[in-house]
């Protein structure tokens, strides 16, 4: 189906940010999820790399700083007069306590894969979905591939894919 010119194209990312004890989550306060736990995340601000988006929106919404670990999932939706994609990475908490800084959230909290399955309800419906492969080990990672040099430029360029860097498992 052909497109409008009026159409916009959105991009966002998320992080399951994984902790010794689960994952990081916020309470929005907009939106038509407003009132549920979803991933730390937001816009891609135009020049920015998805990596770099990610590790700003996690500190701005969650307080702490984590790394991105690699691909878990892509949502894609398409809306009448907008195209969003929502790239969701699996990153690791690296330093600082969860807390509400932002007003997009209300509340900041760590949640087990017992609390995802128990308190379904209390989150955005794609949450357990994405989040309990990743903290149960069923799930496959994207990682960044930073041995592929394309001769345009690397510093402008990621592939991720099943032969990405190595990257340690969360502790």
């Amino acid at each position: 189906m052909a497109r409008s010119s009026g159409c916009r194209n959105v991009i966002a990312v998320g992080g399951v940010v994984r902790s010794v004890d689960g994952i990081v989550l916020v309470r929005l306060t907009y939106s038509r999820h407003r009132g549920k736990f979803m991933f730390p995340g937001g816009k891609v601000d135009p020049g920015e790399s998805l990596e770099a988006a990610l590790v700003r929106e996690v500190r701005e919404e969650a307080g702490i700083e984590a790394e991105p670990l690699g691909i878990v999932a892509v949502r894609h939706r398409v809306d009448p007069d907008e195209l969003n994609t929502f790239v969701i990475f699996e990153m690791r908490h690296r330093s600082g306590e969860p807390r509400v800084v932002s007003p997009e959230a209300d509340e900041v909290r760590v949640f087990s894969a017992d609390d995802l399955r128990r308190e379904s309800k209390t989150f955005v419906s794609l949450v357990p979905e994405i989040a309990l492969p990743v903290l149960d080990g069923r799930y496959v990672r994207l990682a960044r591939n930073d041995a592929f040099a394309p001769p345009y430029g690397p510093e402008t360029f990621r592939i991720y894919g099943p032969g990405g860097r190595a990257i340690a498992e969360p502790e």
